[in-house]
């Protein structure tokens, strides 16, 4: 007998819960890192690339420390840095900062490469050289 569809609803999608890990970071302790809302992951790709004229520049100053403010949570689901904590975030060691960063990528739905791809993409090839 086969299997009986189920159709999803509006209310199904707006229930959604939102993915988080629970991490033991080294020396510091337990985190939850959740991935980011659709608005945000927007928010976060809008700052780390820029229109100007037609023009794609990249921005990653600070984006993985921006990265990390927007998905560690504490235990209670409440952001642990506001946004005027990015630059201390900026200075943790890339030891601390990288397995948690590797966690908001996977829940945010970021290929691992996708900001690697963005400076590739975003790389104007040279004009060909006229040999008048």
């Amino acid at each position: 007998m086969p299997e009986k569809e189920k159709w999803a609803t509006a209310k199904a999608f707006f229930d959604c819960p939102m993915p988080r890990q629970k991490m033991t970071v080294p020396d510091i302790g337990d985190i939850y890192v959740y991935g980011l809302r659709s608005g945000e992951k927007d928010d976060y790709e809008n700052n780390v690339v820029q229109f100007n004229r037609g023009d794609r520049q990249i921005r990653l100053d600070n984006a993985r420390a921006v990265l990390l403010q927007l998905t560690v949570r504490d235990q209670h689901g409440n952001r642990m840095f506001a946004e005027m904590d990015i630059g201390k975030l900026a200075a943790l060691p890339a030891k601390v900062a990288d397995p948690i960063l590797v966690v908001a990528r996977k829940l945010s739905g970021m290929a691992t490469g996708e900001i690697d791809e963005l400076v590739k993409n975003s790389q104007t090839a040279p004009a060909p050289v006229s040999e008048d």
